[in-house]
């Protein structure tokens, strides 16, 4: 199957060789597959001429202010895609193994054959839910996929962040302008049921992260996600979120 229809999107902070190794990883496995990388780090020599043979292939480099975030560096990828379908990708995954783009290849099949608009495969194991939306209140249930035989998906409302979607779907759904940790996961996917669209795991996909965690500075920003605070919720309107293990992750509703 070509993958033609398909953009890779790529958010990158401080973490050069993960980056490097993604994306020789893609131009190896899926060459006609379109890069859209957001980078809001720091640029080197070395970042600049990988960027400028990016470029000259056809793909998209954005360059963003220093520690923009995640939902400015997701917002841009959606603005500037150009094909039917954007999968969304981190800068840590490891695109190499063969199995990768037959598990995209998947996806594309779902989006393709039936009504599900989010195609969601694994990074660390089992991470989908269904999503019971109270206005406020949002509580995660888990789904079973243990289903035999092993259908081509299983309907859910929440997985994880290595999913393809339809483009369409970005037009409506968007991230806040939050750093990474403040609930902006679960936010856009309680948005994304909101507003009518169709989310669903498919079996056997899968991805793997790569070991380089980037430098030390990086590792101080991403310690960032240890604040209770989760500026996502409060913007959609959730005031208390309890996760599927039916740990309480945030709630301010004791001061309604």
């Amino acid at each position: 199957m070509n993958l033609k229809s398909v953009s890779i999107g790529i958010k990158t902070f401080l973490r050069d060789g993960a980056l490097f190794t993604a994306v020789s990883g893609i131009r190896e496995t899926m060459p006609e597959a379109k890069i859209i990388i957001a980078d809001c780090g720091e640029y080197t020599e070395e970042k600049d001429g990988v960027y400028a043979d990016l470029t000259r292939e056809g793909h998209t480099i954005i360059h963003m202010p220093f520690d923009a975030g995640f939902g400015a560096m997701s917002n841009a990828i959606a603005d500037a895609l150009d094909r039917p379908y954007l999968l969304i990708g981190s800068d840590d995954f490891d695109f190499r193994p063969p199995s990768v783009r037959a598990g995209i290849e998947k996806m594309i099949e779902v989006l393709e054959y039936t009504s599900v608009d989010i195609a969601g495969g694994r990074v660390h194991g089992p991470y989908e839910f269904d999503l019971e939306d109270r206005g406020d209140e949002i509580i995660e249930h888990p789904i079973n996929t243990n289903i035999q035989p092993e259908p081509l998906f299983i309907r859910c409302d929440l997985t994880v962040n290595y999913t393809l979607m339809r483009a369409e779907v970005l037009k409506k759904v968007r991230w806040g302008s939050s750093k990474i940790g403040q609930g902006e996961h679960g936010a856009w996917f309680v948005e994304a049921k909101r507003a009518g669209f169709h989310t669903a795991y498919v079996p056997g996909v899968s991805i793997s992260e790569q070991s380089d965690v980037g430098d030390l500075r990086y590792l101080k920003f991403r310690m960032r996600s240890s604040d209770p605070g989760r500026a996502e919720f409060d913007r959609i309107g959730v005031r208390k979120y309890v996760l599927g293990t039916g740990q309480v992750d945030y709630d301010t509703s004791a001061g309604r």
